[in-house]
This record gives structure tokens, C-alpha cells and sequence, in this order.
């Protein structure tokens, strides 16, 4: 799975990169950020683990980096999922969402609704 925060500027964010992951906890064990790549480059993003949830219907974890992100610049994380067996049918999946968290009210912090992300092959019409 990889996860890719692009920033749109005009300027640089005003804080470090944060971000949830929410997945189903009926076939997801565990996961973890294996790789940081700043404009494709190797990139030690400081990437964190503040916390993870598990219900029964969602397995969320939140993760924060040192990466306060210039105009323009795209980091991209690989994340490794671990995945378990079901223990029978599956009446609903949840599809793997990613947010962004905490990204900071700064007056010159440009809005452009585009707060959450899912595969484009999980959207449903």
C-alpha cells in the first residue's frame, strides 16, 4: 500500500505532515510505515505511530512526520498491511480510507477540500 501527500501550497505547511489511516479490522492484523520518498528521493520523514484504534468495525491508526511540506513537494509512504483470515463470510468490507490530521489553521493555509483519500477502485456509485 503506499500513501502519497502532495502539497499544493502557495507556501510551506504550517506543521509536519499527519495523517490517519482507517482500515477493516476483519482482514487487517497490523500495519506499518516501511518507506518515506520526498520528491523521489530516499527521505527520512521521522514518520510516527501516535495511536491506533481497534473496534470491531475499524482498525484506524494515526501517524505523524517531520515533514512540513514545501509548494509542489510529494511524499510518498509504503506501508506494509498485514492481513488475517476471516473467520467466516464477511456481511460488509470497509474500505481502506486515508485523512489528514492536524494540519494546522495558519491564516495562509490554502483550503482545498481534498482532506480525505480512497481508492479509486473502492468508490462505489
Amino acid at each position: 500500500m503506499r500513501i502519497t501527500l502532495s502539497s499544493v501550497g502557495p507556501g510551506v505547511a504550517p506543521v509536519a505532515a499527519s495523517f490517519s489511516v482507517a482500515l477493516d479490522p476483519q482482514v487487517v492484523s497490523d500495519v506499518r510505515i516501511v518507506s518515506a520518498r520526498l520528491n523521489d528521493k530516499a527521505y527520512d520523514a521521522g514518520v510516527r505511530l501516535l495511536s491506533d484504534t481497534r473496534t470491531a468495525s475499524l482498525f484506524e491508526t494515526r501517524w505523524t512526520t517531520r515533514a512540513k511540506l514545501k509548494s509542489g513537494d510529494r511524499l510518498d509512504l509504503g506501508l506494509e498491511v498485514r492481513t488475517r483470515k476471516p473467520t467466516g463470510d464477511l456481511p460488509t468490507v470497509k474500505h481502506p480510507t486515508v485523512g489528514l490530521i492536524d494540519m494546522g489553521n495558519h491564516i495562509t493555509q490554502r483550503q482545498t477540500g481534498l482532506t480525505t483519500m480512497s481508492r479509486r477502485d473502492a468508490q462505489w456509485t
